[in-house]
């Protein structure tokens, strides 16, 4: 009797043990799958909370090629001169292109004693004149200043002086040079060019001279 006792007890306890073993085990392993799901969760929640990233922007070819590189503009040229240059700069071109040996000067014309009829040798001096005037100065008015030797008076002289000047003047009116543009001016004896008395010096003052206005 008191054997069968022992036995109840010890079945009673080891029942109890069994059963105190089945609750800590489900407890536990409730315990842990309840955190290792948290865990899951709390990791899902921050991969959900993080931004995914954002592409970058695509640049359609149009975009892209209405952009000019900076290579290109580097290496750009200059723009084109004007169409159309100025009357300044055409007359500058024309003479570079079609006259490009004629002078700039106006050379004097020298006259024999007592006379106002133009020489041979001024001729060609003349015909140079008028196309320095017509190309290189097409827009300058021009002083012909007649002058004399020192012999005879001076009355005589500034006429002579005038007629002088007056066939020049006719000679390249003749030659394509507006008569507007040409003014006249004696100064018969007063101006000597050389001022020493011989036949040298005295051909020398016998001239025609160009002032540039």
């Amino acid at each position: 009797m008191h054997s069968m006792i022992k036995k109840r007890l010890s079945l009673y306890s080891v029942l109890l043990l069994i059963f105190l073993l089945a609750t800590i085990g489900c407890s536990a392993v409730r315990e842990i799958s309840v955190v290792s799901h948290g865990d899951e969760i709390a990791q899902v929640k921050d991969v959900v909370s993080e931004p995914e990233p954002r592409p970058s922007p695509v640049v359609p070819d149009a975009e892209l090629d209405k952009k000019e590189p900076l290579a290109a503009v580097l290496l750009s040229p200059p723009p084109a001169p004007s169409a159309l240059p100025s009357i300044v700069e055409r007359d500058i071109y024309a003479q570079s292109a079609a006259d490009i040996t004629l002078p700039w000067t106006v050379q004097d014309v020298f006259f024999d004693y007592d006379q106002m009829a133009i020489r041979k040798d001024a001729v060609s001096i003349l015909e140079q004149n008028a196309k320095v005037l017509l190309k290189r100065y097409p827009n300058r008015a021009v002083l012909i200043e007649g002058h004399c030797d020192e012999r005879g008076t001076e009355a005589y002289n500034l006429i002579l002086g005038e007629r002088r000047a007056s066939a020049v003047k006719s000679y390249l009116v003749n030659l394509g040079v507006m008569a507007s543009r040409l003014r006249v001016l004696s100064l018969g004896k007063s101006q000597p060019f050389c001022p020493e008395r011989t036949l040298r010096c005295f051909q020398s003052n016998r001239r025609a001279h160009f002032v540039l206005k």
